[in-house]
């Protein structure tokens, strides 16, 4: 389950999966799985298509459900929101 904690990590390495590894995954300090990088990651790409109109009316319908389904919350769907609207 995706939480507003786990956005904010993401957000504070600007998705950079790399610096996250070094900095929390190699210490042991992370909050975010590689499987909750990742989905909030293809899940940002698919924000994006949406938002530039290069999606379908289903897709857009399938991504919605998967938000509802991952996070924890419409405070946490809103935040994502924000995050992936940023340009890094």
């Amino acid at each position: 389950m995706i939480t507003i904690e786990k956005l904010n990590e993401y957000e504070e390495y600007h998705g950079y999966y790399d610096g996250f590894y070094i900095q929390k995954v190699k210490n042991n300090t992370n909050i975010n799985s590689d499987n909750d990088w990742y989905l909030i990651r293809n899940l940002i790409q698919d924000f994006n298509l949406i938002k530039k109109g290069l999606a379908s009316k289903k897709f857009t319908e399938s991504f919605n459900i998967k938000l509802h389904k991952h996070f924890e919350s419409e405070a946490t769907i809103e935040q994502f929101k924000k995050i992936a609207e940023q340009e890094w």
